[in-house]
């Protein structure tokens, strides 16, 4: 009790209507979905509006499409709007920036899985950690419960640590650098992570992986959280299952970015991701940029719904993703979004221009996820391909099941480019991220 009334009393300091946000969330998870949509495009309608006002770049490229604020509102008026891209953001970055409102700015950098690494901004003044005070409610957990992290670490000095210590008092937090894990430092972290028994396990996908398998490895006996959450790449079955396995915990997939943090999150019974309509609207669209039916995959364009420093408005991220069609069965109202399953640049080309979507390239092992510890698909740039694989060797004939597997999926591909399967005991992350689908350009 004593612990829940020092976080709030601090967090009331710090936000004062971060806790009464939250309430408006929980609410809205019961709220119809026609009344939920009715004020997103209310809301829409207004940071369209201030953005062209307030911002040199929407000014500028809405003028130039002959978009002007009183088209606002009519048939089809925020599909007429221009896509921003992240050529543009790097651009044309300070353009973004509504004047006068610099020293709200906080600034961001993409890691480049797409190509160019691109710096972003946002507006610190949101609080966003209401967000992930939602999805820990679906678990059972409290914001100021204990949680460890696997995740990159920038505060280097003791100075920092200790200020970071201080921000989350009373709450005990415990972190692992995923941007260089030895196995000395697993074990280390896991001694920490046993004693204090945190409520949350959460970290970068590729970064957990490598630990869970290090505890399924040395068939270790560690501490259950109330869940596992994941973030910053897509999550596989294979990887869900050997997280489920390690760690005797639900897993849970969030998704966000650098430049929108908070688009959706799993809760326990979703097989989607429940998007967080109150801060975000996503589209789904084909090659021309036309919606693509409920169901089916698109390019994701994200639109931030409550930035007033940095607006981010149809902003195409380079993610794929698509709407589920079915409500889930949890009874949250909030619509959801399939788990992502790759990016444009993770598509394949074969010699004959044939493309291998990469959403189809993370389903190899989608109906046996129990036969490998993890995998991954390379395209070379002479257009071989090589598929890493690490046999679960505590399943009966694993190795010969996976190559089975593996003969029934070039056999799909057909025999335009040789493929090489080859078995290892570790599929390598960077910082943190993995990336199971990667084109060498």
């Amino acid at each position: 009790m004593m612990k829940r009334l020092l976080y709030q009393l601090k967090w009331r300091r710090y936000h004062p209507q971060a806790f009464a946000r939250l309430n408006e969330l929980v609410q809205n998870e019961l709220t119809s979905l026609e009344e939920l949509m009715e004020r997103q495009e209310h809301v829409r309608r207004k940071i369209v509006r201030y953005a062209m006002e307030q911002t040199a770049f929407y000014r500028r490229v809405y003028g130039e499409v002959g978009f002007e604020a009183g088209d606002i509102g009519k048939d089809g008026w925020f599909e007429r709007l221009p896509i921003v891209t992240k050529k543009g953001l790097r651009e044309h970055f300070d353009e973004f920036v509504v004047p006068g409102s610099r020293q709200f700015l906080r600034v961001s950098t993409t890691g480049g899985s797409t190509g160019t690494p691109t710096k972003t901004g946002y507006d610190g003044r949101i609080p966003e950690e209401i967000y992930s005070w939602r999805l820990q409610r679906w678990f059972g957990v409290n914001p100021w419960d204990d949680h460890a992290y696997i995740w990159r670490d920038t505060r280097h000095t003791a100075v920092a640590r200790l200020k970071n210590a201080a921000l989350w008092w009373p709450t005990r937090h415990l972190k692992l650098d995923a941007t260089f894990i030895t196995e000395e430092a697993i074990c280390d972290f896991l001694r920490k992570y046993n004693r204090l028994k945190p409520a949350i396990l959460y970290g970068y996908v590729g970064a957990v992986t490598q630990v869970a398998q290090y505890v399924y490895d040395h068939n270790m006996t560690v501490h259950s959280p109330k869940f596992v959450w994941v973030t910053s790449a897509p999550l596989s079955p294979v990887q869900r299952s050997l997280l489920e396995r390690a760690f005797g915990a639900p897993v849970c997939d969030q998704y966000g970015s650098c430049e929108l943090r908070w688009i959706a999150a799993q809760c326990p019974k979703c097989r989607g991701l429940h998007v967080n309509t109150e801060h975000v609207h996503i589209e789904f669209v084909d090659d021309a940029n036309q919606p693509v039916p409920r169901g089916e995959y698109g390019k994701t364009l994200l639109t931030n719904l409550e930035d007033r420093v940095f607006p981010l408005i149809r902003y195409e991220n380079g993610d794929r993703g698509r709407w589920l069609k079915d409500p889930c069965s949890c009874g949250r109202t909030l619509p959801c979004i399939d788990s992502v399953k790759g990016r444009e640049s993770e598509s394949f080309v074969l010699p004959s221009g044939k493309t291998i979507n990469g959403e189809y390239l993370t389903t190899i092992f989608d109906a046996t996820p129990d036969l490998v510890l993890g995998f991954k698909v390379v395209q070379h740039k002479d257009a071989s391909i090589t598929i890493e694989y690490i046999p679960n060797r505590v399943v009966p004939h694993a190795e010969e099941k996976v190559l089975a597997v593996l003969k029934v999926f070039a056999a799909r591909l057909g025999s335009e480019v040789p493929i090489e399967f080859k078995k290892v005991d570790s599929i390598a992350h960077d910082r943190g991220k993995l990336r199971f689908v990667v084109r060498e350009q």
